[in-house]
């Protein structure tokens, strides 16, 4: 059970309450959190190169129902949330994508618009990071795969697939990257 792993892995124990009302409540160890942060920054280190303002093509495929496309624009990718997160979107509008959770040692990346859902990596081999895990698309849910490969500091990519069947991936669609500012 969830709480009960939080105290007996020693990230949580009881302690005071913040109001001051003398009652003991479950609070975070301060033995167990210290150097998280310094943690999550050290790993935000390995996506700062995503920062800027990168065009984008996305291809998709030809279906049953549908003919192949190419979608075409551009995204910008910043440092927000005290650099605790890298946010997505027009300038002013940008919402939280992508952290590292030092309590788990994963990569977290939120999908919140149109497509919902919180992908997992445990992190980088080379220059690849897989996320994984289940996500809704505009009223389809499926458990989606999402392989990122960095080939130098002005372009990357990912490739979407969907799990279809024990341990088979379907591809879904490729996204490359390319950088227009920093």
């Amino acid at each position: 059970m969830l709480i009960e792993e939080l105290f007996s892995r020693g990230i949580m124990k009881m302690g005071s309450a913040s109001d001051g009302s003398g009652r003991l409540v479950g609070t975070f160890n301060p033995e167990f959190v210290r150097g998280l942060a310094n943690e999550r920054a050290a790993e935000m280190k390995t996506f700062r190169w995503l920062v800027g303002t990168w065009a984008y093509e996305n291809s998709v495929p030809a279906t049953s129902s549908s003919p192949a496309y190419v979608d075409a624009g551009s995204n910008r990718f910043t440092l927000c949330e005290k650099e605790s997160w890298i946010c997505a979107g027009p300038e002013g509008s940008e919402k939280r994508h992508l952290t590292f959770d030092p309590f788990s040692r994963q990569w977290i990346y939120v999908l919140l618009d149109g497509a919902y859902g919180i992908l997992r990596s445990p992190g980088w081999t080379g220059d690849r990071i897989v996320f994984t895990g289940m996500m809704t698309m505009i009223g389809v849910t499926c458990e989606w795969r999402m392989s990122w490969t960095r080939k130098v500091d002005d372009h990357f990519g990912f490739v979407n697939e969907e799990k279809v069947s024990g341990d088979s991936w379907a591809y879904i669609d490729e996204w490359t990257f390319s950088r227009q500012s920093r």
